[in-house]
């Protein structure tokens, strides 16, 4: 006996559920269903295209029906417009209001009478991601020794493919001499472009290709058109039209051959090219810039916001004017250079206060009001070349972990934030500082000061009683007995005594010796008899001489004393 899983019972279901939607027509089996069935979306065109075997006259018809996948109905299939009895082997559906952002599912069939095939399902898509973009419109103006090129979106002003996306469009286009097959590709192009440095009285041709790049699309490229350039004109226009840009400062500047000429300069804001096929009356004198003998313009004032810019220049001499230059693309992102910041050092403690201050403008405007900028600060110590690097958003940091007593030197330069082309300054001048003691090496200084003021102290007291006991070792000093100091107490004896030596004299000495004899006489009593004798004498004397005379007087006196009476 035949036995039947459930997985081919689910199959079976499925398919007769399918079978069943749309009824069988008698006669079905004999009509071949419609092959290599495709759809072709290019802008807000919908095509539907497929094969088909038989005989051309065969009274053959084909329908087309859709659903939209989300609905959930498997039965809500609804007639494609243009596509309903079709006899050919395309139909045109544009007209069926498809929501192009929403997926649906297509299928076909082939009908003779009564009888109809099987249907073909095409594989569910969602218009948009499949749609193709078609050729741009192209108008062609010329002028002297350029080409002016007017370009409209792909698609109608009705249509809603690209309704989203018409102001992401970028345009590339191909030229070429009529007489050459040498050809030149411009990727990126806008309307009311011009295509300048071409020769005078000259047929070029050119075509031009639609693309979002955002979607990675490129579209087919337009007809051929080619046009003549006119012939030289009178004045030549400005040439080698360039920005100098520093901080907010823009300078546009430009070369002419002519002196004694006068000059406009006029600017286009950049999104204007994306969203207007037409604005050429959107273009504005630069203030300050018109009927100018100089050969460049400061339009600093004018440039507001940040953005893309687009500059020209016309000369002129009285009522005659030349063709404006070719336009200068000003990215105030990209061409702005950044002036150097200024850094100021304050030592503190055991670290050091960094003082960024942002690159300023004529105007005393900061930079970073209109740039968001961050800063890398390099330092190193002055006799050493290792250096390290900060990056920091804020304009005061702290440098802390540093040697006390050293000398440090540090540098600074601006980057644009979030800048892809990595934008910076130039380093701003190097600003050396030493590294001052912070408070806990103040108060250990004050210390060490005051404990070798002790010490100093203490040492000079030691040392001058060392010295007193040295010198009462080896240099006592003399005091007489006592007795001695009793019995002579004259003033004449101790100036004797401590007379001071003095200078050696030629002189003559008298010299008179006493003699003390003592006699007794016959009562008893002794007389002290006393004899003088004088001793003249030339020559040189010293103290010497005369301190052993008073000593010699001095002991006689003494003896006479103790003699007895």
């Amino acid at each position: 006996m035949l036995s039947i899983t459930p997985a081919a019972v689910l199959v079976l279901l499925v398919a007769s559920a399918e079978l069943s939607l749309f009824p069988i027509a008698a006669g079905e089996k004999n009509l071949k269903t419609p092959q290599n069935v495709t759809v072709e979306i290019v802008d807000h065109n919908f095509i539907l295209k497929w094969n088909w075997d038989n005989e051309p006259n065969s009274n053959t018809t084909f329908s087309a029906y859709y659903q939209k996948v989300k609905s959930g109905n498997m039965n809500n299939w609804v007639e494609l417009i243009g596509c309903h009895k079709v006899t050919g082997t395309k139909c045109d559906f544009t007209s069926t209001n498809l929501n192009v952002f929403e997926k649906i599912k297509v299928r076909i069939r082939s009908e003779k009478g009564q009888e109809t095939s099987p249907w073909y399902d095409i594989t569910p898509f969602v218009p948009f991601q499949i749609a193709q973009i078609g050729p741009p419109e192209v108008q062609l103006e010329a002028e002297d020794k350029s080409i002016i090129i007017n370009i409209s979106p792909p698609g109608t002003s009705n249509s809603n493919m690209w309704a989203t996306d018409n102001q992401r469009f970028t345009y590339s286009l191909v030229i070429w001499k009529n007489s050459s097959s040498i050809k030149e590709t411009h990727h990126t192009v806008y309307s009311r472009d011009k295509i300048n440095d071409l020769t005078p009285e000259t047929t070029y041709c050119l075509k031009v290709q639609a693309r979002l790049p955002i979607l990675r699309k490129n579209g087919s490229y337009s007809p051929v058109f080619c046009i003549n350039t006119t012939a030289e004109h009178k004045l030549p226009r400005p040439e080698n039209v360039e920005v100098d840009a520093v901080n907010n400062n823009y300078v546009l500047k430009w070369n002419y051959p002519y002196e004694n000429m006068n000059f406009e300069v006029q600017y286009l804001l950049g999104f204007y090219k994306r969203i207007l096929s037409d604005y050429s009356d959107k273009w504005k004198v630069i203030s300050g810039c018109k009927n100018i003998t100089s050969k460049h313009c400061d339009f600093s004032k004018d440039i507001t916001t940040d953005g893309i810019y687009y500059l020209r220049v016309q000369a002129s001499n009285g009522s005659i004017t030349s063709f404006w230059s070719t336009e200068k693309k000003f990215d105030t992102m990209i061409k702005t250079n950044i002036a150097p910041p200024s850094i100021k050092v304050i030592p503190s403690g055991d670290s050091f206060s960094i003082y960024i201050s942002a690159p300023e403008e004529s105007e005393k405007k900061l930079m970073s009001q209109n740039y968001p900028l961050i800063y890398e600060v390099i330092y190193w110590e002055n006799n050493s070349n290792i250096e390290n690097k900060l990056r920091v958003k804020q304009k005061l940091l702290k440098v802390s972990d540093l040697q006390p007593l050293t000398t440090y030197c540090f540098k600074a330069k601006a980057f644009l934030q979030d800048n892809k082309s990595n934008k910076s300054s130039q380093f701003s001048d190097v600003v050396c500082s030493k590294m001052t003691p912070g408070k806990l090496a103040v108060s250990w200084i004050i210390v060490i000061c005051i404990v070798c003021l002790m010490m100093l102290v203490l040492v000079f007291y030691c040392s001058k009683v060392l010295l007193k006991q040295v010198k009462h070792i080896f240099s006592p000093s003399w005091k007489p007995p006592s007795s001695m100091s009793e019995r002579f107490s004259d003033q004449p004896l101790k100036n004797l005594l401590v007379a001071s030596e003095e200078q050696t004299e030629s002189c003559i000495i008298e010299e008179t010796n006493i003699v003390m004899l003592e006699e007794t006489d016959q009562n008893g009593k002794s007389d002290v008899i006393c004899s003088k004798q004088d001793n003249q004498d030339s020559g040189n004397f010293s103290n010497k001489d005369e301190t052993s005379s008073s000593s010699k007087v001095t002991e006689e006196a003494l003896q006479l004393e103790t003699m007895p009476q």
